[in-house]
């Protein structure tokens, strides 16, 4: 089979290898397509909390179809099935034609979702479910998210929606603002401009507590944002798309309006849920994908073109997707 084989950071290549065959409780998948997503950029420059030993094979999640079973009762039921597929954080992931994972990483795509979408079902949908759940359990009736022109943001936005929670976006660019109003979201200010941040203090100020999911890390700005937000609010981290040292934060916030910041990783969260916990959260996740919400993708490439394909996500988040089309 072909494969990407990444051999040091930043190093990847093209190869031919051998097929794998699966063990008792695992499938092998011929993949149909698999996202680029930042924590495979993270993965890829490593710098993300999983390594595995080089050279391995990146990627977190997929789609594409069972063609054998190493035995066991769901590995079974999965063959000849469509799927959506996350990889073992032990094996090779898929970026590849085939990948062998355990069977409990897949589940049977639901009648009317594309492959396309499929292969996102599990790191952005995933997490925007917690999200949503940590705003309840925490008792918000809002959210703000930095980047927040990004396919999880839009993903947020409309569970965020049916769970009747207002959801705010900052964003740094006009197109990404109108961009964000074409979602119907109900406030989105952009943080190169004057004046912001007392916009965002005003909209924040209607809300008893915010949850602020920030994607930059470092800088200025989620501090800023956090400085605008009602007392007890929560900056939820999770990822670093910023590497410079954070902004300073003003202690006397912490004292006075009592935030908290901590940090949200999905392999920690989902390790933690149980195996039919984890079944209802993906079965929503069809659900939804089935009834018209869709991730929006900018382009596909083949696995020979993968230097294009990582340049293209990297420098563009915010237009889409990027997939490997790994059915040809």
């Amino acid at each position: 089979m072909k494969a990407l084989h990444l051999t040091a950071p930043n190093k990847l290549e093209v190869v031919e290898k051998e097929i794998p065959k699966p063990g008792k409780g695992q499938v092998l998948v011929k993949m149909a397509f698999s996202p680029i997503n930042p924590s495979d950029l993270a993965f890829l420059t490593g710098v993300y909390g999983i390594q595995k030993p080089f050279p391995t094979v990146p990627g977190f999640e997929g789609s594409g179809t069972v063609v054998e079973s190493g035995g066991g009762l769901y590995a079974n039921y999965l063959k000849g099935k469509k799927v959506a597929c996350a990889a073992s954080d032990k094996l090779d992931g898929p970026w590849a034609e085939y990948m062998l994972t355990d069977a409990t990483k897949c589940v049977a795509l639901a009648k009317g979702v594309p492959m396309e979408q499929g292969a996102m079902s599990f790191v952005n949908p995933l997490t925007a479910l917690d999200f949503i759940k940590i705003a309840k359990a925490d008792g918000c009736d809002a959210l703000v998210m930095t980047a927040a022109a990004s396919s999880l943001s839009k993903m947020v936005h409309h569970l965020a929606e049916q769970e009747g929670l207002a959801f705010g976006g900052v964003v740094r660019r006009e197109e990404q603002v109108e961009k964000l109003k074409g979602w119907n979201v109900d406030f989105v200010v952009n943080s190169e401009k004057e004046g912001w941040r007392d916009e965002l203090k005003q909209w924040a100020g209607s809300f008893k507590k915010v949850l602020l999911p920030d994607a930059i890390g470092g800088g200025k700005v989620p501090s800023k944002v956090l400085s605008c937000l009602p007392p007890k609010s929560k900056m939820l981290i999770y990822g670093s798309m910023n590497q410079e040292d954070p902004g300073a934060y003003v202690p006397r916030d912490f004292i006075f309006y009592e935030y908290e910041i901590t940090g949200y990783w999905l392999s920690k969260t989902a390790a933690k849920k149980s195996f039919v916990q984890a079944m209802a959260d993906t079965r929503k996740v069809q659900k939804m994908l089935s009834s018209g919400f869709e991730n929006d993708i900018q382009a596909t490439f083949d696995l020979n073109a993968f230097g294009k394909a990582i340049e293209t996500y990297a420098s563009g988040m915010s237009k889409g997707k990027v997939l490997f089309d790994l059915s040809k």
